[in-house]
């Protein structure tokens, strides 16, 4: 189940009240596409996006700038917050809860099309996804190719996945 938050300040005190760590999803767009990258050594990790955990005394845009260059060593300054989000989910050995804040940041266009980059012994292999023409808009309504458009306001709407 996934719970959006009208705040990132809410998002945050809910965290600390459920002593859950927050994690930051970072979307980073290059024109039309999307950054992302798989692990060149463990191929049934899927595709993934950078992302992370926000560490003590450090807020949301902070682990973003950081995660992202750690991850793929890009430098990118200036993320924008899209949602905050609680993700909950029951595994047969446990129960699974989050508190996210997804964050979209543009990338130069000469940023390379596909590079590696090496972080803690793993080896990222990082490409561009083609055209912005996924279905995330319904969970993430703030992704937008379009540097003027503003995320809607969001009320606490919960989705189950």
């Amino acid at each position: 189940m996934v719970t959006f938050y009208p705040t990132q300040t809410q998002a945050r005190a809910d965290a600390a009240a459920r002593a859950l760590r927050d994690k930051v999803l970072c979307f980073v767009v290059r024109g039309q596409s999307l950054l992302v990258f798989e692990d060149a050594d463990v191929t049934d990790a899927g595709v993934q996006v950078p992302a992370g955990g926000v560490e003590v005394g450090e807020t949301p845009r902070h682990a973003a700038v950081r995660e992202l260059f750690e991850e793929s060593g890009l430098v990118l300054s200036a993320p924008r917050h899209l949602v905050s989000y609680r993700w909950e989910s029951q595994l047969p050995e446990r129960l699974t809860q989050q508190v996210g804040h997804a964050v979209a940041c543009e990338s130069p266009a000469s940023t390379p099309d596909i590079w590696t980059h090496h972080a803690d012994g793993y080896a990222f292999a990082f490409r561009w996804a083609p055209a912005l023409d996924w279905e995330m808009d319904a969970a993430l309504p703030g992704l937008s190719p379009d540097p003027t458009s503003s995320p809607p306001s969001l009320s606490s709407q919960e989705f189950r996945a």
